[in-house]
Formats: C-alpha cells, sequence, structure tokens
C-alpha cells in the first residue's frame, strides 16, 4: 500500500537550512507543511513566502521551542487546527557547536540535550496520538554521521546524534505495531556553515537531504527505511 499523495508534515527547526529544504521539497511534492521555529521574525517572513508559492491553505506554522513540551503541545495543537490530522513528523530542529570538552559549560551541555534529545522526545510524545490514527505514519529524525563517527571537540554533538541513533532504531520497535515508521537520515557535511565550517563545492547541499527524506516517506507501506547515511562526493 502506497501512502497518501499529499499528506500533511510537520517539520521542526524548518526556517532555515536543511529544515527549510525540506518544507520546500513536501511542498513541490503535494504535501502540506506546518513549519516551526524560535525566532517570529524569521518565521514569519518564511511562512509569507511558502504561502506566495503554494497557498495559505497548504502552509501554516507557529513559533515553537521543541525543548519545552508545552510549547511542543501548543505547536502541535496548532498544526491539528489547521490541517485536522497528522501524517508525518520530520525532527529537524538541532544545534551544534565543536568544543573540547574541557571548555564546554554546563548551561551548553544542558541546552544541546534539551534540543537535540529532549526536543526529539517531546515532538514524538505530542504527536503519537494522531499518528496512530492513520495507516500509514511517518517520523523522520535528522541524525549525522557524527552518530557513528566522533570527532574531536564533538563530545556534545556526537553525544546527541549517538543518541539520536538509538532512540531511532528503539523506537521503530516500539510503534511498528501501529503502522507508524521511524527513521533516521544522516547526512555528512552540509552547506549550512555548522561549527563555522566555511561552505565548499563538494560538500552536501540542504536540497540533497530534503530529496532523500521526501523519498523516505513515500516508500511503499511495507518498507520501513531505518538508517540512511549520505555522504557527500568530493570533485574527481
Amino acid at each position: 500500500m502506497q501512502p497518501k499523495k499529499s499528506r500533511n508534515a510537520i517539520i521542526t527547526g524548518s526556517t532555515q537550512g536543511i529544515g527549510l529544504a525540506i518544507a520546500r521539497e513536501f511542498l513541490e511534492r503535494g504535501h502540506n507543511v506546518f513549519i516551526c521555529g524560535r525566532d517570529e521574525i524569521n518565521l514569519n517572513k518564511v511562512l509569507k513566502d511558502l504561502s506566495a508559492l503554494f497557498g495559505n491553505e497548504r502552509v501554516c506554522g507557529s513559533v515553537c521551542d521543541v525543548g519545552s513540551l508545552a510549547s511542543v503541545e501548543e505547536m502541535i495543537k496548532k498544526s491539528v487546527d489547521h490541517f485536522d490530522n497528522i501524517d508525518v513528523l520530520v525532527n529537524n530542529a538541532g544545534i551544534g557547536f565543536v568544543t573540547p570538552f574541557e571548555e564546554i559549560a554546563p548551561d551548553q551541555w544542558a541546552e544541546i540535550i534539551n534540543t537535540n534529545l529532549t526536543g526529539v522526545y517531546n515532538c514524538c510524545r505530542a504527536t503519537l496520538p494522531w499518528l496512530k490514527e492513520n495507516k500509514i505514519s511517518d517520523i523522520v529524525n535528522l541524525g549525522s554521521r557524527s552518530g557513528r563517527y566522533a570527532y574531536a571537540g564533538g563530545t556534545g554533538y556526537n553525544t546527541t546524534k549517538f543518541g539520536l541513533q538509538g532512540f531511532t532504531e528503539a523506537l521503530f520497535l516500539d510503534l511498528n505495531q501501529y503502522g507508524v515508521r521511524v527513521s533516521l537520515v544522516a547526512p555528512g557535511i552540509v552547506s549550512t556553515g555548522f561549527g563555522g565550517s566555511e561552505p565548499q563545492d563538494w560538500f552536501l547541499s540542504p536540497i540533497d537531504v530534503a530529496k532523500v527524506v521526501a523519498d523516505v516517506i513515500a516508500s511503499d507501506s511495507r518498507a520501513n527505511v531505518n538508517w540512511v547515511e549520505i555522504r557527500p562526493s568530493r570533485p574527481q
């Protein structure tokens, strides 16, 4: 069985970078999207731009801090009020830094855990009742190759992405009985300026990641794409 051609998707951290590219790709493929971010000014600008291209009925959004369960629950309510139900959750919101362990302050540690791990838990918890109502639903978590390969200065980021991999694999085992598929898309370095990196021609584009995410949710119901790793291909 194929998923519905037009699906209602929540995409967190979708006012820039990979999240915004996923929102655009979903809209171009006929899906409806609910976007969110912490910056209200930027959110409103993106909503205006996307609505002008795809229509107000297909695009909605709100300010949300995924680290706050109350904020997430309010965001989910607004999404359901607009679209009636939820078919897809893309957990894209995240932060990162490259900092040696001894220089990581306790508040930095708390913030990256709260955003990258607790934020995913909050969103999955709040959307699950709606996802379980559908014959096929999808949760796609945006991981990283940093979830398999550690690097110096990555104690904070590596911890969250290693943890997200385990969370995703276990969540699939818990939710498969309800027809809720759970996937992890793990790109290598993307041209988003992460960690202060200067974009290079061989870096992945956010569009590359967006196309993979869109393909994952389009797979037949008999297939659960558990893990996709996207590696940049250096020019020969």
